[in-house]
């Protein structure tokens, strides 16, 4: 038999455990800004981040860009790459202010670009691990 001051200790552990494995079931966020000057760029222009967490790209230009994880719309193939069974994504056209955000549920290489000003180098790449 347990007495009461033990099982309130076990309780009190049990219900830390559930919160810590909330937080890290939720992920972290990373930020990706999308800018223009001098050039039209992802900054960073990589990131690494762990499965579950999410990135968010933010546009705060006057100038419409896209984030897109397309290799079929890809004018360099070596521009866009998905790990095996990932299904394209890509934000649509994210005019001034706009955000975009994606959770990644898989491990693997993702290069992805603007497919407005892809041919000026406006690609990036996220490692999930």
């Amino acid at each position: 038999m347990i007495d009461r001051r033990t099982f309130t200790g076990m309780l009190a552990g049990a219900g830390a455990m559930i919160v810590a494995s909330r937080a890290l079931a939720q992920g972290k966020t990373v930020d990706v800004l999308v800018k223009n000057s001098p050039k039209a760029i992802f900054a960073p222009a990589t990131v690494n981040i762990r499965v579950g967490d999410t990135v968010k790209w933010t546009n705060p230009s006057f100038i419409t860009h896209s984030v897109t994880f397309d290799p079929a719309q890809a004018a360099d193939v070596g521009n866009a790459a998905l790990p095996p069974g990932v299904a394209p994504f890509d934000s649509g056209a994210m005019e001034e202010g706009t955000t975009f955000s994606h959770m990644f549920t898989q491990n693997g290489t993702y290069k992805y670009f603007c497919k407005f000003h892809e041919a000026m180098g406006m690609v990036g790449t996220v490692v999930v691990s």
